[in-house]
């Protein structure tokens, strides 16, 4: 199960051909699937998010996450010795 609760299957690649009905709508339904090729895992398939459904529980779970990327930004990043630190920085240079 994933930390919503939700159903993770393994599939192989031949069940997903054979059954790809089925297995799509246990997608729909909210599981997810993963699928094994060669013993290897090889995708996750996962229900698709509606856009027009928020994707924060509430007003302050969405200010925590603006501050989160805020910080990330003022932090910067290394990108082995160019430093990002704000938008002009990115385009800026020599």
């Amino acid at each position: 199960m994933d930390k919503e609760g939700n159903l993770v299957r393994s599939v192989s690649i031949q069940e997903l051909e054979e059954h790809t009905a089925e297995l799509v709508a246990e997608v729909e339904a909210g599981n997810r699937l993963t699928l094994i090729r060669g013993g290897k895992r090889v995708a996750d398939i996962v229900p698709s998010v509606d856009s027009s459904e928020p994707i924060w529980r509430d007003e302050e779970e969405r200010l925590q996450a603006i501050d989160r990327v805020m910080e990330k930004l003022r932090r910067g990043y290394d990108l082995g010795g160019f430093k990002i630190t704000d938008r002009d920085a990115l385009y800026d240079r020599d």
